[in-house]
């Protein structure tokens, strides 16, 4: 017989145990659902700029010039030895911090996911401890 792991509600103070793959309780389920749309919401305004640059032709041009530039490999990987193929371009110096370097090949580089997800992560939290 197979258990499956059990979690604590994700609502403050709620401590029913339940699926690990939920996050929240059944008394507390909607709170998943207005969550999500005030995070949609908050991110539409925030980002309406930037989610509008990336469906553009000049942009779609540009990712897949930095592709074929760099053989569609992750750049990451091979400054480790690895040869991964790339799974998105991604901005050296990200469109928040310099908008005209937002197509210039030298500040392109195509990632996979994984190498992607680190970066990001690194500069989420370099934002962090500037605005602290």
């Amino acid at each position: 017989m197979i258990t499956i792991p059990m979690k604590v509600c994700s609502k403050i103070n709620c401590n029913k145990l339940i699926d690990f793959r939920k996050t929240y309780c059944d008394e507390h389920k909607e709170l998943q659902r207005e969550s999500k749309v005030n995070y949609d919401s908050l991110r539409y305004e925030r980002d309406s700029k930037y989610r509008g640059f990336y469906n553009k032709k000049e942009w779609k041009h540009a990712r897949r010039s930095s592709m074929l530039r760099h053989d569609w490999l992750c750049q990451e990987c091979l400054r480790n030895g690895l040869y991964t193929e790339a799974d998105v371009v991604d901005h050296i110096i990200e469109l928040r911090d310099d908008w005209d370097k937002r197509l210039d090949q030298s500040n392109l580089q195509p990632l996979c996911n994984a190498c992607h997800n680190v970066k990001t992560i690194r500069e989420k939290n370099k934002r962090k401890e500037k605005s602290n």
